[in-house]
């Protein structure tokens, strides 16, 4: 990566541990697609007042060449959401399968050639016209 990740933490305090998680899911992202310019991650500990614990919001913004891919992971009703760590994870999965797709409309542009029609029957006449 061009620049350095950048990793925030609200409304939860800043942990290693999960910092080094993040970090371990960018490396795979980045052995992917090493054509990843940057990375910002922010997670969010949403408060919630009813039965549930607190959910974990996840916002990853990925830099790539010509663009950036935002993924969020918004739990609204996904109880898994409660530990960081599953949060993250999700978070990261769909990440990959937005990074996937834009490396092969990337691959997509420089490979695919319109496929030539074949010459129509006048300029085949030139051809041997000019044979004659």
């Amino acid at each position: 990566m061009q620049t350095a990740l950048q990793v925030r933490f609200h409304g939860t305090d800043p942990s290693a541990a999960m910092e080094f998680t993040i970090r371990e899911h960018v490396q795979k992202l980045e052995q992917f697609y090493d054509g990843l310019i940057g990375c910002q991650v922010s997670l969010e500990s949403r408060h919630q007042h009813h039965r549930q614990g607190n959910l974990f919001t996840v916002h990853i913004r990925l830099i790539v060449p010509g663009e950036e891919l935002v993924v969020t992971r918004n739990p609204e009703r996904d109880p898994r959401h409660e530990d960081p760590y599953v949060a993250v994870s999700d978070a990261f999965r769909a990440a990959r399968r937005q990074l996937e797709e834009y490396a092969g409309k990337r691959r997509g542009k420089r490979h695919q050639a319109k496929p030539r029609q074949p010459d129509s029957g006048a300029a085949a006449q030139e051809v041997e016209q000019q044979s004659d």
